[in-house]
This record gives structure tokens, sequence and C-alpha cells, in this order.
């Protein structure tokens, strides 16, 4: 996965650059320049607002980003590549090497808590659960989630975006999420959704309070997945157990996740929402709870709807073992986003309908893919067995045989040696030290890759940067 999907693109170099400012070797100034040279030349204003998001968020991805800076930094001291010989090669290895290792020993990591945790019958739907999605990520082709909810003009050529679309495109992302959201890709949030696994993996095992703590690991692999988590676990317990939820062994790491949440958590204020709407948003439902704790009538309607709200979550949720329980919420919940992100993007403007509404949707399907698999097979395993005694014998077999064949697969298609790769980077090299700026540069990959290499050249080596690159030619 690693080889098909890590080379010198905007979104790798990027991560790379902004752990090369949280080590202290350089400055976000470059950052804050790029931003002013783009206006200067009249850039296009989707360009400026997407180089001042990644500006304002560079410190969401420390785990990845600072994996590829000290990925560098081992390879000078022992030796191996040395940026002043040979900066592409320096680069691509430092990206590839630290991307790989660290996401290696994190989802390795992941897959022995959550097999570690498991006991009889959460043993088979967590094995299938992996099975069934590498399948699928291998073999089903990926549905176009890129700015799925902006609608390009004119209709045709473009698909109309409506609800039922939205509806089946979510259906399909479920089976297969894509690299960029899949928990069998590399990138950071991808990782989380490996995280997510294993803290499922935890709650239903009987370790609930432990799995409050992933929250916090998943805030230092990808910030804006940390609330995400946290807050479908705390509903998967408001509908089972929310007694639960008052135990110190919950309440703490849920108090500190809120809190790290609130000191680094910026993705409001980027997508341009003000502090003032913030403010009103949060003061709204504590104004209405003072309210109601003020008025006798208005505590005593709303303790009679707590109680009709307590019976109907008692019925439907208190018979349900918990993987189904916690199944049943995530989907419920899947159906609320996605209807929330229809329906505001129908009336936001344009760049958080694409780079907010467009991506939390399949953003929440990717993060809980395995465990929502995982809760469907333990489902429908009790029936399963009351047809055949041996099946959880005969379904290890076979999905361990499946696994085998799927990792055999993988590891013996042709492989590009790293002589090859190095030299398409020491290529891309020289066509970008001759290029200067140009408004027509068709896809953003291309365009922005020249940026976020030349910062990360300037950065170690000094010499042409985005002044020369912004020059006339």
């Amino acid at each position: 996965m690693a080889e098909n999907n890590i080379g010198f693109d905007k979104d790798l170099l990027y991560l790379y650059l902004c752990g090369v400012e949280q080590a202290g070797q350089v400055s976000h100034d470059q950052q804050d320049k790029l931003v002013e040279h783009l206006i200067a030349v009249s850039a296009s204003d989707h360009s400026i607002y997407r180089a001042r998001m990644r500006a304002a968020y560079c410190n969401n991805y420390p785990f990845t980003s600072l994996s590829m800076y000290f990925a560098g930094k081992v390879q000078q001291s022992l030796g191996m590549t040395d940026p002043a010989r040979d900066f592409p090669e320096f680069l691509y290895l430092s990206l590839w090497w630290g991307m790989t290792l660290s996401g290696a020993f994190l989802g390795i990591l992941c897959l022995l808590i959550a097999f570690w945790a498991a006991r009889g019958p959460l043993v088979l739907p967590l094995f299938g659960a992996i099975a069934l999605a590498a399948l699928f990520y291998l073999t089903v082709p990926p549905p176009s989630l890129s700015w799925s909810l902006y609608q390009v003009t004119p209709t045709p050529p473009a698909p109309r975006v409506s609800l039922h679309h939205t509806f089946w495109l979510g259906l399909y992302a479920w089976i297969n999420p894509g690299a960029a959201f899949s928990p069998f890709s590399v990138f950071p949030r991808c990782l989380c959704a490996m995280i997510a696994f294993a803290a499922f993996a935890l709650r239903w095992s009987g370790r609930g309070g432990l799995a409050y703590w992933t929250p916090i690991v998943v805030s230092f692999v990808h910030q804006s997945e940390a609330p995400i988590l946290l807050a479908v676990m705390i509903a998967c317990d408001l509908a089972s157990r929310p007694r639960e939820l008052l135990r110190p062994a919950y309440m703490v790491p849920i108090l500190l996740t809120v809190v790290l949440t609130a000191l680094r958590e910026r993705m409001l204020s980027i997508m341009g929402f003000s502090l003032l709407g913030i403010a009103i948003a949060l003061a709204v439902p504590i104004g209405l709870a003072l309210l109601v704790l003020a008025v006798p009538k208005l505590r005593s309607a709303v303790t009679s709807l707590g109680l009709i709200a307590n019976r109907f979550r008692t019925s439907r949720f208190e018979h349900l073992s918990l993987p189904l329980a916690d199944t049943v919420v995530i989907l419920l919940g899947w159906v609320a986003v996605v209807i929330l992100c229809f329906a505001v993007s129908r009336i936001d403007q344009v760049f958080r309908v694409i780079y907010l509404w467009s991506e939390l949707f399949p953003r929440y399907i990717g993060l809980f893919q395995l465990p929502v698999f995982a809760g469907l097979i333990y489902a429908v395993w009790p029936w399963v067995l009351t047809k055949r005694t041996t099946a959880t014998r005969e379904a290890l077999a076979l999905v361990s045989c499946l696994m085998l064949f799927l990792g055999v697969a993988q590891w013996k298609r042709p492989w590009i040696p790293t002589a090859a790769l190095v030299a398409q980077a020491q290529t891309f090299e020289k066509k970008i030290l001759g290029q200067h700026y140009a408004p027509d540069g068709g896809s953003f990959s291309k365009t922005e890759t020249p940026w976020y290499y030349l910062m990360l050249r300037r950065a170690y080596l000094g010499g042409k940067g985005l002044d020369e690159y912004f020059a006339k030619g």
C-alpha cells in the first residue's frame, strides 16, 4: 500500500513540511509567504483559500509529520543519504520510510491490541471485519467522493447532487471508502480508522474506560478525527449504558480529550466560522438548560420527556449485545450526518461545501467501517451457529486462508525498484527547478506540488525558493 500511495505529491510534501516546522528547523513564514505570493500574482480565490487553510492547520498531524522528519535525521546520522549530495533521494526515502514505518508500527499495534482484548465470540467478527474490508479495498473500485456535495454545472453532463444520490454514494463507500479514507491506506486519517477499530474492540471486551483514552491518541495523529470518535463513543454509551459515563474511568479521559480538542482544534475558525457564531451556538443550549432549571413547569416537562426517552432507549437498546447496539448507533449517526451535510451544503458557501461537508460523511464512514463490519458479523453469527455448530472453526480457517492469499498476492506482485523511484524523484527536481509559476497549471496536484517541494528544499539547502518560482520567467 505504501508503494502505491507514497510519492511526491502536494499532500505528502505538505505533511513533511509541517514536520520540519514542528521540529523547529524552519519557521512557518514560508507558508505565510506563499499566500502573499499567490495574492500578488492574482491567483484564483480557490488557490489562495487552500494555501491559507493548509498554513493554518499545520499542527494537525504531528505523528506522521514528525515521523518523516526524524526518518530523515536517522538516515543522515547513519550516512545513508545526504540532502546536500542528493536532495531528491534524501527527501523521497525520508518521506517513504517515515510514513511506512510509523504507519506499520501504529497499525500493527492497533491489531495486536484488538486481538489481545478479544475473547471467545469476538475473535471471529474482528478477524472477519479485517478480511472483508481488505478484500473489498483490493477488489471493489472505489467511489468518487471528492467534492461529492458540490454541484458542478451544467447538469448534465455533471450528475445532479441529491439526497438520494448521496445516500447511495455513502452505502457504496461503506464497502470501499477509497484510498483517502480506508484503514488500509497510508494517510493520517487512515491510521485513525485503525485506532477506532482497537477502541471498539476494547469496549466490547469490557474495557470501556481504557477505550476512552484512544481519542487522545487520535488527536496527535489527525486532530479533527478525535472529536468525531469521542462523540460517537459517548453516543453509543448513552444509548446502551448511560450510567457508565458517570464513572471516573470514563469521565477523566473524556474531559481530557475535550480540553485537548479545545486547545488544538482550529477547523471551525479555518473554515471561516466566526467566534461570535460559535459562542452563540454554545450559549444557546447552556441558556436553555439554565432556563429549564429555573422554571419548575419546564423542569417537570423535560423530566417527563426524559423518562419517555429512557423507556424508549431501554426497550430498543438494553436487550441488544454491546457490539450490535454500537453498530446500530453508528449507522443511525451516519444517516444523521448525511442528512446534515446535504442540507447545509445547499445553503453554505462553496469552499465549506468542498472541504467540510463533502468530507465529513466519507470521513465518518472510513473511521467506523471496521467496527460496523465486526458488529454486523457478531449479530448474525449466533444464527449461523444454530445451523452449523462447527461454523466458527470453519470460518476462522476460511478467513485465515483468505488473508494469507491477499497478503501473498500483494507481496508477490511486481515491485518498483527503489533506484527507479529515486531516479523519478531526481527527474522531478530538475523539472521543478526549471519552472516558474503559471496560473494555468491544471490540477491542484500539478500546481501545488512544486510549492511544497521548493519550501522543503529551501529548508534543507537554502537557494531557490518561492521568490524565484513566482518571479516572471
